[in-house]
């Protein structure tokens, strides 16, 4: 069951990644995509208060990161490497989210406000999946260290 919901996690990443991919290439590709995405932008600045949402969800990613990572540093005797290359994934993913989210704007890029939600989406994923590898991580017995 673990193993799968690892695999679910994982597609639900590399969609995100590839969806905000797909929404920039149609956004620098078709004038109709552009609209659609000037009127949501729009749509959205008005009914929401954008800075605020952006600016908070970039810090409750980053502290998630951050706890994580502590908790990881913990318990890294008791981890596997795979749980290593989920910590490097997790940093990068959130920095990737944090620098787009408040470096970019919609002046700047018309698909600012989905590609950000997308980025969003695949950087949470990847810190709860390695939240729970790293809380669920069981030290090695004596036996496996090779001490009596």
């Amino acid at each position: 069951m673990k193993k799968i919901g690892y695999i679910l996690a994982l597609v639900l990443e590399i969609a995100a990644l590839a969806g905000a991919y797909i929404i920039h290439y149609f956004t620098r590709r078709k004038l109709g995509m552009v609209r659609y995405l000037n009127f949501k932008n729009m749509t959205w600045e008005r009914d929401y208060p954008m800075g605020p949402l952006k600016t908070g969800c970039v810090a409750v990613v980053a502290v998630l990161t951050v706890l994580v990572l502590l908790f990881f540093l913990k318990k890294r005797k008791e981890t596997s490497r795979l749980v290593y290359a989920m910590n490097i994934c997790m940093i990068v993913l959130t920095a990737l989210y944090a620098g787009y989210t408040l470096g970019s704007s919609t002046e700047t890029m018309t698909d600012y406000y989905f590609i950000s939600i997308l980025f969003l989406l695949a950087a949470a994923v990847q810190v709860i999946k390695t939240a729970i590898a790293v809380l669920t991580a069981k030290g090695q017995t004596e036996g496996a260290k090779g001490e009596k």
